[in-house]
Parts: structure tokens; sequence; C-alpha cells
């Protein structure tokens, strides 16, 4: 926690419902601490027929900026002032900054997975690339791949015609690269430089989004599940032999991401991820 507090203080916070598992206080005040800065970062459970109110609160109150997470990502746009055109084209906010009586949302999702790609030192442009998943990770993750140059994107769902509705809503926007919505079968004979999931398949029970063997070619998996480091498709990624790696760093950059947007200073990431693995540890 930041050492002293005072009418100085700029709160910041994270808003969603639920909230009380999140680790981004813990990131965050690090952060804060860290660098000396004087500034408190809280959670903020907001029901649902209170969103508007607690957005028009941030003002009144001159809360300096927030996280947003489920289930009010999308919901939360109508109420702000402007959003990024990032945010835009993936159709959710997951971080807002206020300033001047502004209340302006990005989303740091997408370009915190890009950036967290660093570990296994992966470029996304002019790769082709699976996803797993049509909610709202695969949205931002979608999005900012395409925004960095993937060749080709290839979305997979469990419910097929979700996978098909979001490739039709984001296929004008990148018009030149192709977006395909493709079953289980469709997808197992490609060659992908990367297949990543972003289902919530591994996290509570040990099992498996797809069966890794059975795919043609793929030189990288990532799993955005932290928590449990290791699920069932990231252990069977490695003993083939695959480079993979799970959530974490997706979860550190998205908030890095958010505290650089918000504060305009680099991140103390370090400090940030061991903040995190401390929660992590502790769960």
């Amino acid at each position: 926690m930041p050492g002293s507090l005072n009418g100085n203080t700029r709160l910041y916070g994270i808003i969603g419902n639920p909230v009380q598992h999140t680790f981004s206080p813990a990131m965050h005040n690090g952060a804060f601490s860290a660098l000396n800065l004087n500034a408190i970062y809280v959670a903020f459970p907001v029901l649902p027929e209170l969103l508007e109110s607690a957005v028009k609160g941030l003002k009144a109150l001159n809360i300096a900026g927030i996280n947003v997470t489920v289930p009010y990502k999308t919901a939360i746009i109508p109420f702000l002032d402007d959003i990024t055109p990032l945010a835009q084209s993936i159709g959710a906010v997951n971080t807002v900054i206020h300033h001047n009586g502004c209340l302006t949302g990005t989303n740091t999702d997408g370009p915190g997975f890009v950036r967290s790609l660093q570990k296994i030192s992966f470029d996304p442009a002019q790769k082709t690339i699976g996803i797993l998943g049509a909610g709202g990770s695969a949205r931002a993750i979608l999005a900012t791949l395409a925004k960095n140059g993937a060749k080709h994107l290839l979305l997979n769902n469990r419910t097929h015609a979700r996978a098909e509705a979001l490739v039709a809503e984001f296929q004008p926007l990148f018009p030149h690269i192709p977006l395909e919505a493709v079953s289980l079968e469709a997808l197992y004979p490609q060659e992908l430089d990367l297949l990543i999931n972003t289902t919530s398949a591994g996290m509570k029970e040990p099992i498996a989004p797809v069966d890794l063997k059975r795919f043609s070619t793929i030189r990288n998996v990532v799993d955005i599940i932290y928590n449990p480091p290791e699920t069932k498709f990231l252990e069977q990624a490695r003993q083939l032999g695959i480079p993979a790696m799970n959530g974490l760093g997706m979860l550190l950059f998205q908030g890095c991401e958010a505290f650089e947007f918000w504060t305009g200073q680099k991140a103390p990431e370090e400090v940030m991820k061991t903040e995190l693995l401390k929660q992590i540890s502790t769960k």
C-alpha cells in the first residue's frame, strides 16, 4: 500500500460484479509505492442497475481512473464521453481515465496480450493464428492481432454461430486480413504459427479445449488462464515440446498498459509481476 494518504491522494480502482477476487489492487498499489506516487487503488463492486450512477460518480468524486471488468466492459461505453479507436474496434473498454471532467475509455487487454508474446519471442505480423473462444478476451485479442498485421486469423467457438457473428462484425474493420470462423475439424489440419485458448476450459477442471496431437502443425501455444499456472492444455503442449505460456503475462501487461495510460509513466513491471505472483501463491 502507498505509504501515506492525504488530501492530494489520487484514487484509482476497478468496477465490476463481482470484484472480490481481483488481483489488481495489489498490482497497482505495489506500482504506486515503487514510484512514490501519491495514489491508491481499490475495488468497487457495482450492481448492474447502478452502473450509470457509478460512472457519474467517478466525475463527482474526481476519481482519476478505473479498470472495468465483467460484466461491464461493453455496458459502460454509453456512459463515457469518449473511447479510443482501439476500444471502438474491439467494442469493449477495460480502462478509463478521468481528465478535466472527461471520461475516456480504452482497452489494454489486446495490447497487453501482444506485449506478453515477447516471452516466447513471437511477432504476430504475417502469422497464421488460431483463437479458441469468442468472448470478450477473444474480441480484444482478435482485433489487436489484426492491427498488428497477422496474416490469417481463424476463430473456433463451441457455439459456431458466435464465431461467425464475430467474424462478420470484424471483417469489415480489417478487410485486408482473412478472418475465418471454423469448426474443430477444419482447424485441426491447419498449419498454425500460434494457437490461443481464450475459453475457461481448464480453469476449474483438468480438461483441455482441444487435442493438440490432432493438429498438423502448431509452433506456439498460449492459454490466457493464469491460475492454475499449467492447465491441461499447457501440460500437453509441454509434453509435445511446443513453446507455450499461460496468461500471467497478459494479466501483467494489461495492467502495465493501464498504469501507463493513467500516469504517463513507465510501469514498474517487475514490481507488479512480484505482487501478482504473491496473490496467486496465496489462492
